[in-house]
């Protein structure tokens, strides 16, 4: 686990202040990721905050950030001032022009490639069909429970899997926002029949934590059954057992998911075994789960791996991580700290990919090999 853990949650914070904090990381290693792939995308790359005047209290608002991370990028490796379109929207229009004043001052604001766009309300209507290329990959921040162009962004982008997401949200809002949900509504035609589901989910069970962890999943699986990856950040109050926000990725993108979920580590809780919680004040309900109810163990890790010999085999241990990490809270320690304890069991061996010789001690680009006659003899 991370030498240091962010202090970030460790008191209340609001969504702008998270938007703030997050929102230009999260955006440095998703366009870093995407135009380090094989395939080069087309440029410019869209990048669309939806709630562009939410964090306009803040100290630097990530809108601000955001461009000024492109400008220095200027004539570097990776180049996001040649490589990045920034467009900027939110419901409330007096917030979006207090934010295109700013940006308007900005001193490098000439400079830029891409001059950022302001969406206005007028033309927002049609804007999700025209301004998300389907194919191209693009990355968007949004509240799913928001007004009617952020639900029809999300659906737009999720229908063609147009866009990456990234929503902040509160769970509470969107348990209002689908019971209140019309036949005809966007999250009606975001949830289908999960809507039904959740409903009659929530008849059966008064438990809220259990209702909120249902509402969640179906929420995930809008976006999961459509080909995205999901990750959930769940961000408790402190000291209470009460969530404050959630923040969901949707992903088409192995890496950038991936690159992301890395990111979210250093934010995170962990349990004993070093697997991170995906949370925030998440430790005093995890400490009372007895380890053998756990989803996530680098035991059960352990165990897997021991059961994928076939594809695993002779395998550096980042390929089987970039591989297999895919849907779960598991590290690149995790899987090093997994090895390792097969490694003991005298199940696999640690190869040096040069020299073809065994190794002790394990790296990233070690190879595992499995004994077959110690595999077969469990």
């Amino acid at each position: 686990m991370p030498a240091a853990f962010s202090d970030l949650f460790k008191i209340e914070r609001t969504a702008s202040a998270i938007k703030s904090e997050l929102l230009p990381r999260f955006f440095e290693v998703w366009a870093s990721t995407i135009l380090q792939q094989p395939n080069k995308p087309l440029v410019p790359i869209p990048f669309f905050d939806l709630q562009a005047g939410l964090d306009n209290n803040e100290l630097v608002p990530a809108a601000l950030q955001q461009l000024r991370q492109v400008y220095k990028s200027t004539g570097s490796r990776l180049d996001f001032n040649k490589s990045i379109k920034s467009t900027f929207y939110d419901a409330d229009q007096s917030a979006l022009a207090e934010l295109q004043a700013q940006v308007a001052q900005l001193p490098f604001y000439q400079n830029l490639v891409h001059p950022p766009d302001m969406l206005l309300e007028e033309n927002s209507e049609a804007m999700a069909e025209q301004v998300l290329d389907i194919g191209q990959p693009a990355l968007t921040f949004l509240n799913p429970v928001g007004e009617g162009f952020s639900q029809q962004f999300m659906l737009h982008a999720t229908q063609n899997c147009a866009s990456d997401l990234l929503m902040l949200f509160n769970p509470k809002a969107l348990e209002v926002a689908v019971r209140k949900a019309k036949p005809d509504s966007l999250l009606q035609e975001a949830f289908g029949e999960r809507l039904e589901q959740i409903k009659g989910f929530y008849k059966q069970n008064r438990n809220a934590e259990k209702r909120e962890a249902y509402l969640l999943d179906c929420f995930e699986e809008i976006f999961s059954s459509k080909g995205f990856y999901t990750l959930r950040f769940r961000i408790n109050l402190p000291d209470r057992k009460q969530t404050n926000q959630y923040l969901v990725l949707a992903s088409t993108s192995a890496q950038a998911y991936t690159r992301i979920k890395e990111l979210l580590e250093g934010y995170s809780d962990y349990q004993e075994d070093g697997v991170p919680l995906f949370g925030a004040n998440l430790q005093a309900q995890q400490m009372s789960l007895f380890h053998e109810h756990l989803k996530y163990s680098v035991a059960k890790l352990a165990q897997e791996l021991l059961a994928d010999a076939t594809s695993c085999n002779n395998r550096s241990l980042q390929y089987i991580y970039e591989q297999h990490n895919l849907g779960t809270h598991y590290t690149l320690a995790n899987y090093a700290a997994a090895y390792e304890r097969l490694m003991r069991q005298g199940v696999v061996r640690f190869i040096n990919p040069k020299t073809g010789q065994p190794v002790t001690k394990l790296t990233a680009v070690s190879l595992i090999r499995y004994s077959v006659k110690k595999e077969q003899g469990q």
